[in-house]
């Protein structure tokens, strides 16, 4: 049974509302994207501001990627509540023709990853190795530490590639005192001498093949790999998480696109009767 009678409207106001509040809540955390987006942004930037000079300024910064991101899911969110709310075919048609695409581009991404996935991977160790560790020590050393730590990994293919960062690179021209070393957080115990305190100097010599160094202390894989190690690893969990994305997009495409036809079938029963 509906939830008012046929006579009185083909429009079902569970149906109507049900995909109000859905895009309530989106607007909403899209809105908290945002906020916590611009808040990171001026953190960061407090003390020292970084141009935006390349397009790995853009994605390399989660706090530019959470406005981009909380920008896109807080528009959709309000002219979903706005198509909903006031039945307006042009809100809801631009809603749920949003999220449409951006299914067709998740989809059309995980068969173009699968197809050349050689390719794929040389495209994103490539990008890594030039926005990652050539640019360590001047911008992105936080994220890049974090993803060492994290996945227990050095370097994009390997640690070597810290031979390619200015203040590493074992030439013999370079004057930092970091070189021939690597960034400690590429080290598995790097709290060796104060418990708790860092020792940044705890990966050098490193890349010096010129003098003997004990590389157990030190994680060898490159973070792409450790990174695809752990995906295989844990699955059913990336399972989960694509499925727990996926249904709210599929669901809000049902909706959207049952209200569009209920409010079609409401205007054209009162063009007869009128």
């Amino acid at each position: 049974m509906g939830c008012c009678p046929k006579d009185d409207t083909f429009v079902s106001p569970c149906l109507k509302y049900a995909l109000f509040f859905f895009n309530f809540l989106l607007w909403l955390i899209g809105a908290a994207m945002i906020a916590i987006g611009v808040w990171a942004f001026i953190e960061k930037n407090k003390y020292y501001y970084q141009d935006i000079k390349t397009i790995y300024d853009v994605f390399l910064d989660l706090s530019i990627l959470l406005m981009i991101v909380g920008g896109f899911i807080f528009i959709v969110g309000f002219t979903g509540c706005l198509g909903a709310l006031r039945e307006n075919l042009l809100f809801l048609r631009i809603f749920y023709g949003c999220i449409i695409l951006v299914v067709l581009a998740e989809i059309t991404a995980a068969v173009l990853a699968f197809v050349f996935k050689d390719s794929v991977h040389r495209v994103i160790t490539d990008s890594l190795q030039e926005g990652m560790i050539l640019r360590y020590q001047d911008d992105e050393d936080a994220l890049m530490d974090w993803f060492q730590e994290t996945i227990k990994c050095c370097g994009i293919k390997s640690y070597k590639d810290w031979n390619s960062n200015i203040y590493f690179n074992c030439t013999k021209d370079n004057p930092s005192g970091l070189r021939c070393g690597v960034p400690y957080s590429c080290c598995k115990l790097q709290d060796a001498f104060n418990t708790g305190l860092s020792n940044v100097l705890c990966g050098a010599n490193a890349l010096n093949d010129s003098v003997t160094f004990s590389t157990s202390n030190i994680y060898m894989t490159g973070c792409v790999d450790a990174f695809v190690q752990l995906a295989e690893q844990n699955l059913p969990i990336i399972g989960g998480v694509i499925l727990a994305l996926g249904v709210p997009q599929l669901l809000g495409i049902c909706l959207g696109r049952l209200l569009d036809g209920q409010i079609q079938d409401q205007m054209v029963r009162y063009r007869r009767s009128h």
